[in-house]
């Protein structure tokens, strides 16, 4: 088993998309502590990617910010070929973006409708798309989903639905790339602090959900990471197609 603090990652280099805040700058931080040259993405926030960067420098590797919307297909294909340009290759890349919209599917409208499938769906799909293009043999990709696809609570079905459509392209990609060694997988948190999560709920829905875990809490983005962690490592060669649902028994 991989030990914390053990640069297993050295000479792998790692996409981190949508990697300047919350669950995605986790998941940085954790491939950078293990040795991994690390490019995260970022749309709007450039501020907060800098900051990240240099959280990210101080475990001594190589770390980038590059501006790229991973809703835009353009954006994605140039992302990842810059990378192989300056790197010379992709051996890791994690997809963190999405949207959460809490709505009842009657009140839904066709603007919010795309824009849910816009950055939960397509940009997933982009990532992994230019990941089976350009991912090293026995490379990892993981994405992000949620638990709700697994269980209902409350007005999520848009962004559940989105997010199912997700977990279905992991399982065709592992099929697909399988005989590369390269491994997909998605990891299913449960609520999670961020300002992706509060930006959808209140203090009475966040407490409410708290109610559900055995721990009395909703998740923190370092719950998740080394979840993530453990499925780019050499260790998880085995797990591909699956979806982990890490939620602390909340459902």
């Amino acid at each position: 088993m991989t030990q914390a603090g053990e640069r297993d990652l050295g000479g792998k280099v790692a996409i981190v998309v949508g990697g300047s805040r919350n669950q995605g700058a986790a998941c940085a931080e954790v491939l950078a502590a293990r040795g991994a040259t690390v490019v995260i993405s970022y749309a709007n926030d450039r501020a907060a990617a800098e900051q990240t960067v240099e959280a990210l420098l101080k475990h001594g590797v190589a770390a980038e910010a590059v501006h790229s919307d991973a809703a835009v297909s353009a954006d994605v294909t140039a992302l990842f070929e810059g990378v192989v340009e300056r790197h010379g290759r992709v051996d890791i890349v994690v997809h963190t973006p999405g949207m959460v919209l809490k709505k009842p599917l009657a009140e839904v409208t066709d603007e919010e409708f795309d824009r849910v499938i816009d950055l939960n769906t397509r940009s997933a799909f982009y990532s992994l798309r230019a990941a089976a293009r350009t991912l090293s043999d026995n490379g990892r990709y993981v994405v992000l989903s949620t638990t709700l696809t697994s269980v209902m609570t409350g007005p999520y079905g848009l962004y559940s639905g989105s997010k199912a459509a997700v977990e279905r392209l992991v399982l065709a990609a592992a099929k697909e790339l399988g005989p590369r060694g390269i491994t997909v997988n998605a990891v299913a948190p449960g609520p999670v602090d961020t300002s992706f999560y509060r930006a959808a709920e209140t203090p009475e829905s966040m407490a409410a959900a708290a109610l559900h875990s055995p721990r009395g809490r909703i998740g923190q983005p370092g719950d998740i990471a080394p979840v993530v962690g453990w499925l780019v490592g050499e260790e998880a060669g085995w797990v591909s197609g699956q979806t982990v649902r890490a939620n602390g028994a909340m459902f």
